[in-house]
């Protein structure tokens, strides 16, 4: 810039000011935009998700002082004595049908936001 503020910002008129678009206009820039699908396809889903079969809770010692959630996080019902439950690689459960719907539409864990699966 060479040393000299330039008071015109020549990109002013390709910026969008969604703070202050109505919700007509934003409905309509979502339509211009379109969709992207950033979720998984079911072979996808069944390669990065760990079905366990009974409570999460009866898999730990009584004696072992571990935070176990008694709700799914997606659905926030709690687990049911011999559901079926889905495990992510990062640890976290939930519903196996919960999960399942939310790897369709992204590849991340609703909790902790990381990949469920490294696309190839």
């Amino acid at each position: 810039m060479g040393g000299r503020l330039d008071s015109h910002d020549r990109f002013s008129s390709w910026r969008l000011d969604i703070d202050h678009m109505s919700y007509e206009q934003l409905l309509e820039l979502g339509e211009k935009i379109g969709y992207v699908n950033t979720g998984l396809k079911e072979d996808e889903i069944s390669r990065c998700l760990r079905k366990i079969k009974g409570s999460i809770k009866n898999d730990m010692p009584p004696d072992l002082h571990v935070h176990v959630d008694k709700k799914c996080t997606i659905c926030q019902e709690e687990y049911e004595a011999d559901e079926e439950t889905g495990k992510l690689c990062c640890g976290h459960s939930f519903h196996i049908q919960c999960i399942k719907q939310w790897l369709v539409q992204k590849n991340t864990c609703p909790v902790c936001k990381t990949e469920a699966s490294a696309r190839s």
